[in-house]
């Protein structure tokens, strides 16, 4: 297939086919089977365990997502005759941590064979690392379209301190039972949006990744998120009325952008450097719990507009040999670690581990990808054209009531400035930070946030 065979696919035409040839040179496979988004959804789940060969499932929930759909989903098994182990973490919100994880183990009934989650986010993370853990297969019933990890093949989690994406399960199959999505907290709705209206920087940035560090791209992987962005972004006006077709549409965006990651084989079609400042927040209020925090979409919404602040700086700039490598020298790897321990906490060690295996302030390594940068530098600014302007998605987010800065977490503008210049470390993953450092121009971005 080709990037423009993915501009009016279907997600049941993606399922149907189980994976296809691509353009690209790979062959993509999603792993997810059945995905049902429609009103009353859960009424298929005895046919679906009976095609996952199970007969005993455990279910996995949290003690306001199994409020939200939990009863539906026992009486649904109850009148299949279907037998199954329940365990509801008894306290709210649940933690993606490693005592969530453990607690889930310690609670799961080996004679099992299946393993079902009830809710959104972090319920589907550890829900999907338990059936890894477990060797069952996997079911999500989702109880909001707030995040983009419903198809994935990764669990977002904090470990160590840290924000990092490990390798998990996937999902066998997904429900969106459309009656109990509409009645999802509207946060959570917004937070679905603002973790779609992300894309617009991680696929910008995956292509400019491509140019510069020579990062594997798929063009028709990006158009088919490009598309359920798209798509999102139109069902704005009736997400605020809770119209069953727009709440389809999120959810349906937010399990494409994950089936995107499984056929990528990275995060790259749907997490970019928006995604990471989520990530600094999330790592501090671990460390310091009078920081504030969100939900993850919705502090990527706010990123997205942060980012786009910083492209349109970045249209401003001129490449400048002399005064990049003059910037990177003068560069004190040792003071900018020490930076990173006090504002992020713990959590920054396996940052500053994971810098001395990457090298990315290696002069030489800097050299190199700068030279790329100066003779590529008018195919960047073209990439960069393709994203909308601030006004744009800020009117968006403002539409439904989102909130548009980081304010209303008690951050200053100058802790949002520190954010952004610490996204560069979160991964090994080539984003707007860690070009503008290439350029000698960090320190001069910052100041338009």
């Amino acid at each position: 297939m080709t990037a423009n065979d993915m501009k009016n696919i279907t997600l049941a035409e993606l399922i149907d086919a189980g994976g296809f040839e691509c353009e690209c040179g790979r062959r993509h496979t999603a792993g997810t089977k059945r995905v049902i988004i429609e009103s009353g959804a859960v009424s298929h789940l005895p046919e679906l365990i009976s095609e996952c060969g199970a007969k005993k499932p455990f279910l996995l929930s949290g003690h306001d997502s199994f409020a939200a759909a939990g009863d539906k989903v026992c009486r649904t098994l109850d009148g299949a005759g279907i037998p199954y182990v329940k365990y509801v973490f008894p306290l709210s919100p649940v933690v993606p941590s490693e005592e969530a994880v453990g607690s889930a183990v310690m609670h799961f009934d080996c004679s099992c064979d299946l393993v079902i989650g009830i809710g959104s986010g972090v319920i589907n993370d550890i829900g999907k690392i338990l059936a890894a853990m477990s060797g069952r297969k996997y079911i999500i019933v989702g109880t909001a379209p707030s995040m983009d990890g419903f198809a994935s093949a990764t669990s977002s989690m904090e470990r160590d301190g840290l924000k990092v994406s490990l390798d998990s399960s996937f999902a066998y199959a997904v429900i969106g039972d459309v009656d109990i999505l509409k009645n999802a907290p509207m946060n959570m709705l917004v937070s679905g949006v603002g973790d779609m209206l992300a894309k617009y920087i991680s696929l910008v940035e995956w292509l400019i990744a491509k140019l510069i560090v020579g990062e594997y791209y798929c063009p028709s992987v990006a158009s088919l998120v490009q598309n359920s962005l798209e798509k999102v972004v139109a069902a704005v006006p009736g997400l605020i009325r809770r119209d069953e077709s727009a709440v389809a549409a999120v959810m349906e965006g937010m399990v494409v952008a994950g089936m995107a990651m499984k056929y990528a084989g990275l995060s790259r079609p749907a997490s970019g450097m928006e995604h990471y400042f989520s990530h600094i927040v999330d790592m501090r209020s671990l460390a310091f719990p009078e920081c504030g925090h969100d939900l993850h979409g919705i502090q990527c919404g706010i990123a997205t507009l942060y980012s786009l602040k910083i492209y349109d700086y970045i249209r401003t700039v001129t490449p400048d040999r002399e005064k990049a490598l003059a910037y990177v020298r003068a560069f004190s790897v040792e003071d900018w670690n020490e930076k990173l321990l006090a504002f992020i906490g713990p959590g920054a060690r396996a940052m500053i581990k994971g810098e001395q295996r990457e090298g990315k302030y290696d002069l030489g390594k800097h050299a190199a990808r700068l030279e790329r940068i100066i003779s590529d530098w008018d195919e960047i600014l073209g990439i960069i054209d393709t994203l909308p302007a601030y006004g744009e998605v800020e009117t968006l987010l403002k539409t439904l009531g989102a909130p548009t800065s980081y304010d209303h977490l008690g951050y200053s503008a100058e802790d949002v400035r520190t954010v952004f210049t610490m996204t560069k470390d979160i991964r090994d993953k080539y984003v707007a930070s860690r070009l503008l450092w290439d350029l000698g121009e960090l320190d001069e971005a910052k100041k338009v946030l």
